[in-house]
């Protein structure tokens, strides 16, 4: 047992433990003719809905389709545009919410999708000319679906009102893809899908991606795996020297030992030297001196000095009570002030502070639709 006791020992068997790990690693990475790392979609989406007009040209269709392939395959994210002539007697918002939980846009794993609404034949402030609502998923934070709002309103608004609705859409979409491909760090081009190790599924279940062939193991998480087992390595090993240092002072620290004949080295717990010798006896404080008698105390006079009373030398009037009769108690109760610096009145609201891009990555959610954003 001595021999696992030396420090160099322990060096060495922390090593060894590390070699053995890179050779595991080593054996389980394949050999030979292993196929390349592809991604692909499987199923199919509709991404265009409604539109019995056409407002939208064939290349608009095909352009956010083979964008949207792209597009989900890295992210889960989808964007879907749906043309309706109009919600009836339903509020835009509440119709875009109901859509976009039926077509169940976005990814399960994310929820991150987006359903812009064209309603050509909707009211908007009591004029006729169309409406449109665009709606997001729960993944979204909400600052990142102002964000989304805000795109809809710079890219839709002058080509709607001037009925060039392909173009608007067309504007927009291109848009919120360039949002949303910089919020992913991806690459996102017409039916572009580069080989990923994440995998997502719509929330229908019928529209998937699938990833397959040999992955290199990236290195954040060989690092990762490292740390982790160094941390392991490390609680054993602190762990051992505990059980070392026990062994030692139950057979050199007894009481009545005297100094220990064979000499500790520490690692992780207890001390190199001997113990310590026991204290001497303090010596004895000298008495204090006898304190002088106080001198008498004149006597308080009866008036002007009550403990309620508004008046001078009183201890009310704004104090403890707000004075309620001539040297009573007074009536009153303390209450907080309203002024500059006082303490009360307000409550902590939540701050929003500079926005980030959901923590430096969209979110997943637990949920379908988010919140949505129409017209300014």
């Amino acid at each position: 047992m001595k021999f696992f006791q030396k420090r160099g020992v322990a060096a060495a068997v922390m090593v060894l433990a590390l070699m053995l790990a890179v050779a595991i690693g080593q054996v389980k990475k394949p050999v030979g003719n292993t196929p390349e790392p592809s991604t692909s979609v499987v199923g199919s989406y509709t991404y265009v809905l409604g539109d019995r007009q056409d407002v939208l040209s064939d290349a608009t269709r095909a352009h956010i389709d083979a964008i949207n392939a792209s597009l989900f395959a890295q992210t889960g994210a989808q964007i879907a545009v749906e043309v309706i002539s109009s919600t009836g007697t339903d509020d835009i918002g509440g119709y875009t919410e109901r859509e976009f939980n039926r077509l169940g846009v976005g990814s399960a794993e994310r929820n991150n999708g987006i359903l812009l609404l064209l309603a050509l034949d909707n009211y908007y402030n009591g004029a006729p000319g169309g409406d449109y609502y665009i709606g997001w998923g729960s993944g979204f934070s909400s600052g990142e679906g102002s964000s989304i709002n805000s795109i809809m309103n710079q890219y839709m608004e002058s080509a709607f009102v001037a009925g060039d609705y392909d173009g608007a859409v067309s504007g927009t979409f291109d848009a919120l893809t360039e949002y949303l491909a910089k919020g992913y760090g991806v690459t996102v081009r017409e039916n572009y899908i580069p080989a990923v190790r994440d995998t997502y599924a719509s929330l229908n279940g019928q529209y998937r991606s699938e990833s397959t062939g040999y992955f290199e193991t990236p290195v954040g998480d060989i690092l990762s795996g490292v740390v982790v087992m160094l941390l392991v390595l490390l609680v054993i090993w602190v762990l051992l020297d505990r059980v070392r240092y026990n062994r030692y002072r139950r057979r050199y620290l007894r009481p009545g030992m005297g100094i220990p004949t064979v000499t500790y080295y520490p690692v992780f717990w207890g001390r190199p030297r001997p113990p310590r010798p026991p204290r001497p006896p303090r010596p004895p404080r000298p008495p204090r001196p006898p304190q002088p008698p106080r001198p008498p105390q004149p006597p308080r006079p009866s008036g002007g000095g009550s403990f309620g009373g508004g008046h001078g030398g009183s201890f009310g009037g704004g104090s403890f009570g707000g004075g309620g009769g001539r040297g009573g108690f007074g009536g009153g109760s303390f209450r907080g002030g309203s002024g500059r610096g006082s303490f009360g009145g307000g409550s902590f609201g939540g701050g929003g502070g500079r926005g980030s891009f959901g923590g430096g990555s969209f979110r997943g959610g637990g949920g379908s639709f988010g919140g949505g954003g129409g017209r300014h």
